[in-house]
């Protein structure tokens, strides 16, 4: 799956994501086991063919879904922030949280957690991949004298934002995303003055 991404036109990305946008709107109104390739097919209106030009299947193209998703979890979140240099906590504002942001603008897919019948093992992908990017790229500075850089924590911590972001689309994203980012800034506040990205 992971070659097939390199040196596509931005024709060819933009049919792919068609595809994937059609099978994460299907999947909301039918649940994951329901959804076929003919479905997908029909929805994106393409052919058949089209579809097998880029996937081999109905598991390829919920790989390449979820696999590009938990990056992108990971990649919005450190964005705005500089290698290397230390945030102080008490600075940061609204806007300092891209993950927040980037939930809301895709809320379809993150709709997927709400379903049972969903797309399988999908409820882990987002505590997991907020733990590998605090574990891998984030080093905090406690408030006291407390160790809150321990995989143990970090796994705390993860579980934690995954939940308040859950519950969030759970309740129909009724806070602004500015409301949910300013709780988790809060929260980060109470244990941390700082934090760097590697």
């Amino acid at each position: 799956m992971g070659d097939k991404k390199e040196n596509l036109s931005p024709q060819a990305e933009r049919t792919k994501h068609q595809f994937k946008q059609a099978f994460t709107d299907l999947i909301n109104e039918k649940g994951f086991s329901h959804v076929s390739v003919t479905d997908i097919v029909q929805r994106a209106q393409y052919n058949r063919a089209t579809f097998y030009l880029y996937y081999l299947d109905k598991p390829d193209i919920t790989e390449e879904l979820r696999s590009e998703m938990f990056q992108q979890i990971k990649q919005t979140s450190k964005d705005r922030y500089i290698p290397g240099k230390e945030v102080v906590t008490e600075s940061m504002n609204e806007d300092s949280f891209g993950l927040v942001s980037f939930i809301y603008d895709n809320r379809s897919f993150f709709n997927l957690y709400l379903k049972e019948d969903t797309i399988p093992g999908l409820y882990q992908d987002l505590p997991r991949a907020i733990f590998e990017l605090f574990d891998e790229q984030f080093t905090f500075t406690p408030v006291g004298d407390h160790d809150i850089n321990s995989p143990a924590f970090k796994l705390y911590m993860a579980h934690g934002t995954a939940g308040l972001i859950l519950d969030w689309a759970k309740n129909g994203y009724q806070k602004s995303p500015r409301e949910v980012s300013r709780e988790l800034i809060g929260i980060l506040q109470a244990i941390a003055v700082g934090f760097r990205v590697e």
